[in-house]
């Protein structure tokens, strides 16, 4: 087990090394820009990775405040879900409304995980890695498509 500061500068080190490995992607758009802090353009509409002790997660979060504007939002993503799905090379992903998220919040997220990881073990950052690199990748094909359904929602 890892002392607070040890597991504090693994958890840097690791999101460091994944900025690293992704780095030289660019985004659809042919921009670079910072895979770790995904910009949607959307209020409230959120790309994530997480990682812990046993697995590792992508995630979409929809948190906008208003009930009815978060389902509106979800609404929209499950009328593109077979293309969503297409173009991310998977129908793994979980669809959950009324998440309960880390600050007790309710959302709704969509994600897609692998188990048997640790962020705090280094051997298994090779199979974290391309798994986050793949499904960003892939958001943002889809986002760069389909982005401008939901900024209209916004309006």
């Amino acid at each position: 087990m890892y002392g607070k500061e040890e597991a504090h500068n693994l958890r840097i080190l690791f999101w460091t090394s994944f900025g690293k490995y992704i780095g030289h992607n660019r985004f659809a758009s042919g921009k670079k820009g910072k895979w770790l802090n995904y910009k949607t353009g959307v209020k409230d509409i959120y790309f994530r990775m997480d990682a812990d002790k046993r697995t590792a997660k992508v995630c979409i979060d929809i948190q906008h405040k208003d009930e009815g504007i978060r389902e509106l939002f979800f609404e929209q993503f499950k009328e593109v879900k077979t293309v969503f799905e297409d173009i991310t090379g998977t129908n793994e992903w979980i669809w959950v409304e009324n998440y309960v998220n880390n600050f007790n919040k309710n959302i709704h997220r969509i994600y897609v995980e692998i188990d048997g990881v640790n962020l705090y073990d280094k051997n298994t950052w090779a199979k974290i890695f391309p798994f986050f690199a793949k499904y960003m990748i892939a958001l943002d094909e889809f986002w760069y498509e389909f982005s401008d359904l939901f900024k209209q929602l916004e309006k």
